[in-house]
């Protein structure tokens, strides 16, 4: 075999020392932007390399000078360069690997659309230039001076946002205008431009290349990116760190001036955008870039951190081997030989990666799903979940199937089939019965009073705690509002009816007259409805029973129409109307023993019995207490005024309990009915919930 020719534009340069602390240096392809480590052996190959050279004649070379090395760690290397094309091809050789390593690059049509939706680059100018003749201007910018002024403007603004903190937490409303959202909008560019700026001028001022910048999509998701690749030079680490905290610098600094401007500003459009560098821009940094589990700021931070290169494949890696030993006991060598407490960082971070992701792309598959239109919405929320989510997972199963072979009866495999076992009867086993039911417990009759329109206490003729009987007076309203339309609609009856009498028999007003016979009788009926509200505002008890919830009412006080004056319960052996979801149906029983749990934590549980289920929906809830208006368990589609309608989001039905011992409780208290229904598998529950779903989303 026969040395080949290295290419004439690749540099070297001396790289930070390995994590075991051995010498490394690094490798730069000019043409690619990429820079590679070496090693010590590696570096002395490289340093003693002859082009054109037997292979033989330059192992024997290589040993004699000192390098302790043989032909095959030669041969790989060479290798290495190969697959790198870090060498010169002799012409008409290596025809049918470069063939086919550039047929490996090769994608069908449909997984380039796939690999371009699901993230692509696009860079917009080349700044390395323009930063290299303006960096001198900026460079007070990041003086101690400068920052200390900041600080102490920061401070002041902090002072100022204290003083008048609740204009500060009003300010966002105005984003929701047109022109809040057009300067929320250009805000925001400019934030994320000088963002990028920080990271190229510090890169720049060390002396680092910056060979793009430019924007990325994460399924179609924009955001702004700096090519700082040249910091692999640097050998301090700090300066590395500083260049990846730049940007989220950048913008902490920006938003302690922002507070401080926010303070000076008078209210406006100005000030909006002042809050917003203040708070929101820089807090959707630090979310996004500080995390280390995508390959952002955060991630090059902790990377430079821990001084471990590749730091997401080799923790992958690592977590992957760790997995196949914890399941099947395989004793393979780990990946890498390293520090225990170190290997152990690297797995638990790829577990949390793994983790962050999969929720992170649930996320971003659902956004996608309800921004698009049906038909891509559900495409691209299968090609998302499958690309991110089952694809690597079916990829590991393929490996363990490939390994079956090296399967043992261990301890190892013994604990994950009886895992296996477990989780599957978990799973699929009908073992659940319990049902939990939002519950409300009533005396025998509960009524509450309402004002059937808006009007002012006149006179109260009870008290908290009054016997009442039915049909005796509570209160007694008046309107100023009610009366003053029913003396209008009066003077307009006696002016249609003065018309009426003015007109003559002739048949040229049979027209004029029928109109105004209609609209008289309109008004008299108008004035009907009026006055029947008014009859109503003598307010009198519905049931024999004790006043409850006396809200406080004093005389002219105005009352609505929505709020609740006063209940009256007549006490008895009082029940519990539970309130089941559809799903739930199929599985309650009537004369199951159940048990009622108060909310207010102060009664004690009340033993129960079911006695019948309403296989009628509820369209209007009848106990407001469960309602989510009221922080209930049961979520409101809406409330329409005057009416009560309050329209549970799914569809629930009553079931009815009775009491095996009388109760103390003498009002209406929500609470959980907890009732053993019929058996059910979670799976079966999680398939039906599925099947519901996809029934629902299908419409289109």
């Amino acid at each position: 075999m026969i040395i080949p020719y290295l290419r004439q534009d690749l540099e070297i340069f001396r790289g930070n020392s390995r994590e075991d602390g051995a010498p490394a240096w690094l490798l730069y392809d000019a043409v690619r932007n990429k820079y590679f480590t070496l090693g010590l052996t590696a570096f002395k190959l490289i340093k003693n390399w002859s082009g054109g050279e037997d292979i033989q004649n330059f192992e024997k070379k290589i040993n004699k000078s000192g390098i302790d090395t043989t032909v095959d760690e030669i041969t790989s290397f060479i290798g290495f360069l190969q697959q790198n094309n870090l060498i010169i091809q002799p012409p008409g050789q290596n025809i049918s690997y470069l063939l086919q390593q550039k047929n490996s690059m090769k994608k069908g049509w449909l997984m380039n659309l796939i690999h371009s939706y699901l993230f692509f680059k696009i860079p917009l100018f080349k700044p390395d230039e323009w930063l290299g003749r303006n960096l001198n201007k900026v460079k007070s910018l990041g003086s101690s001076k400068f920052r200390k002024l900041i600080y102490i403007l920061g401070f002041i603004g902090i002072c100022l946002v204290i003083q008048q903190f609740e204009i500060f937490k009003k300010t966002f409303l105005y984003f929701f205008t047109f022109k809040g959202l057009m300067l929320y909008f250009v805000t925001l560019v400019v934030v994320k431009c000088l963002h990028e700026l920080g990271h190229a001028f510090v890169a720049k001022y060390f002396g680092c290349r910056v060979s793009a910048i430019g924007i990325a999509f994460l399924v179609f998701f924009p955001f702004l990116y700096t090519d700082t690749t040249d910091a692999w030079r640097l050998r301090n680490h700090k300066e590395r760190l500083l260049i990846n905290f730049a940007g989220v610098l950048t913008e902490l600094h920006l938003a302690l001036l922002a507070t401080f401007v926010w303070g000076m500003l008078p209210e406006g459009g100005l000030k909006s955008v002042a809050f917003f560098v203040a708070t929101t821009s820089w807090i959707s940094s630090l979310i996004i870039n500080v995390s280390p589990f995508m390959r952002f700021d955060g991630y090059y931070v902790f990377s430079d951190w821990l001084k471990a290169e590749n730091l997401q494949p080799r923790s992958f890696a690592l977590a992957r081997w760790k997995i196949r030993e914890m399941l099947f006991g395989f004793n393979h060598k780990p990946p890498e030989e390293i520090n225990p407490s170190r290997r152990w960082t690297f797995i638990i971070y790829a577990w949390g990666t793994w983790l962050y992701r999969f929720f992170l792309f649930i996320g971003i598959a659902l956004l996608v799903y309800h921004l698009a239109f049906k038909v891509l919405g559900i495409i691209l929320f299968i090609i998302e979940i499958y690309w991110f989510i089952m694809l690597p997972i079916i990829k590991e199963i393929k490996n363990w199937y490939m390994m079956k072979s090296e399967m043992k009866i261990n301890k190892q495999t013994i604990r994950t089939i009886l895992i296996l076992i477990v989780l599957c009867m978990f799973v699929f086993l009908p073992w659940k019965s319990s049902l939990k039911i939002p519950a409300v417990y009533v005396s025998e009759t509960y009524s509450k009073v309402y004002s059937p329109y808006p009007a002012k206490i006149k006179q109260i003729y009870v008290t908290k705690d009054d016997q009442v009987e039915k049909g005796q007076k509570l209160l007694e309203l008046y309107s100023p509002d009610l009366d003053k339309k029913i003396n209008s609609t009066r003077r307009k009856i006696k002016l249609i009816k003065t018309k009426i009498n003015s007109l003559s028999d002739t048949a040229g007003n049979m027209d004029q007259y029928i109109t105004l016979q209609q609209r008289l009788l309109a008004s008299q009926s108008e004035v009907r409805g009026l006055a029947n509200i008014k009859g109503k505002l003598i307010l009198k008890s519905p049931i024999k029973g004790k006043i409850k919830d006396f809200s406080g009412l004093t005389n002219e006080m105005w009352v609505d129409n929505t709020t609740q004056l006063l209940g009256i319960v007549h006490y008895g052996t009082g029940q519990v109307k539970g309130l089941i979801k559809e799903e739930q149906l199929d599985r309650f029983k009537e004369n199951a023993p159940a048990v009622f749990i108060p909310n207010d934590g102060e009664h004690e549980k009340i033993h129960l019995i079911s006695s019948a289920l309403d296989l009628s929906a509820v369209q209007n809830l009848p106990y407001v207490s469960l309602s989510s208006i009221h922080n209930g368990p049961i979520a409101i589609r809406n409330f329409t005024s005057g009416e009560f309608q309050y329209r549970p989001e799914t569809a629930h039905y009553i079931a009815d309990f009775k009491l095996i011992n009388k109760s103390s409780i003498q009002f209406e208290l929500p609470g959980y009915v907890h009732i053993e229904g019929s058996r059910y598998s979670p799976f079966i529950k999680f398939f039906k919930n599925i099947i519901a779903l996809l029934v629902r989303e299908s419409g289109f």
